[in-house]
C-alpha cells in the first residue's frame, strides 16, 4: 500500500492499480484484493461488512456537516489531522448507541447518551494547544456566560511573534439526525499582549433555535504583525479551540 502525492486526487483502478479514499487520505495498493463497494453489496457472506460499511458512511456523512456547523471557530486553523480524528470521534460515538442493532447504529443515538456527550465534550480540537488559558475557566450553561478567573496576561499562552489574543465564545445546536445547524456566537474579545491582568466574562443572548443537542464553544486566537498588517496565527500554540459543555434541552 502507498499514498498518493501531489494535488490531485484519484480514485478507481488504473493499469492494474486500486486509488482509493481511507478515513480522508488518498491510498494506492496493487488490483484484484480487498473489498470493493460492489463486492461490498452484491457479494454472499458479506452482511458484517455490509453493516460496517452503512455505519461508517453515516459517521461521515456527520463529519461533513459537523465541519460546517463549526467552520466559524476554525476558520483559519491549519490541521490536515482533523477530518481524520473527528472521524475517529464519530465512530467512537456510533458505538455508544447501544439501542440499535449492528449495521443500524448511529451517531443520533450515540450523542444522546452521556458516554456520547462525554466523547465531545473531550474531543482536543487542537492537540498543541489543549488548554486555552493557564488559568481557572469556565461555561455556565444557565447564565451562557463564558468566565475566565486570575486572568494574567503574562500566563495567558502569548506565542513569541503574537501582538494581541481574540477570544470568541459561542453554542451550536446540531442535530445529528438531520444535519441541521444553527449558532450563537459572541463578537470577539481582543487582549493585547500589554493589557493588564484582569479576569473578564463573555455572555451569550440566546440559545440558538431548532432542535438537537447543544455544545458550548470556545476559541482563541493570536495575531501577529506582518508588513504593518495584523495576520492571524494558523496553528501550534497560536490557535486553540475547546468544547467547554455538550447539553440537551428537550
Amino acid at each position: 500500500m502507498a499514498k498518493q502525492i501531489g494535488p490531485i486526487v484519484v480514485t478507481g483502478t488504473y493499469d492494474g492499480v486500486n486509488y482509493y479514499i481511507r478515513e480522508g487520505e488518498a491510498l494506492a495498493r496493487t488490483a484484484g484484493g480487498g473489498f470493493t463497494r460492489e463486492r461490498i453489496l452484491k457479494g454472499r457472506n458479506m452482511e458484517r461488512v455490509k453493516e460496517g460499511y452503512t455505519e461508517f458512511a453515516g459517521c461521515s456523512k456527520v463529519n461533513r456537516a459537523f465541519k460546517t456547523a463549526v467552520k466559524p471557530f476554525r476558520s483559519g486553523y491549519r490541521d490536515g489531522t482533523l477530518h481524520r480524528r473527528l472521524m475517529q470521534l464519530f465512530l467512537k460515538i456510533k458505538d455508544a448507541d447501544l439501542c440499535s442493532e449492528r449495521g443500524k447504529r448511529s451517531v443520533h443515538q450515540g450523542i444522546s447518551s452521556p458516554e456520547g456527550q462525554a466523547l465531545l465534550k473531550d474531543f482536543v480540537f487542537t492537540p498543541q494547544k489543549s488548554a486555552l488559558f493557564y488559568c481557572h475557566y469556565v461555561f455556565d450553561r444557565e447564565t451562557l456566560t463564558f468566565s475566565v478567573h486570575d486572568f494574567n496576561v503574562h500566563q495567558a499562552g502569548f506565542p513569541a511573534a503574537a501582538s494581541r489574543m481574540q477570544v470568541t465564545v459561542g453554542v451550536v445546536r446540531f442535530d445529528f439526525e438531520s444535519l441541521a445547524y444553527q449558532q450563537v456566537i459572541s463578537n470577539p474579545v481582543v487582549i493585547d499582549r500589554e493589557s493588564p491582568d484582569a479576569s473578564f466574562e463573555i455572555a451569550l443572548g440566546a440559545l440558538p433555535e431548532g432542535s438537537g443537542v447543544l455544545f458550548a464553544v470556545v476559541r482563541v486566537s493570536f495575531e501577529e504583525t506582518v508588513a504593518g498588517k495584523r495576520v492571524m496565527m494558523t496553528g501550534g500554540e497560536g490557535f486553540g479551540i475547546e468544547v467547554m459543555e455538550v447539553w440537551t434541552n428537550d
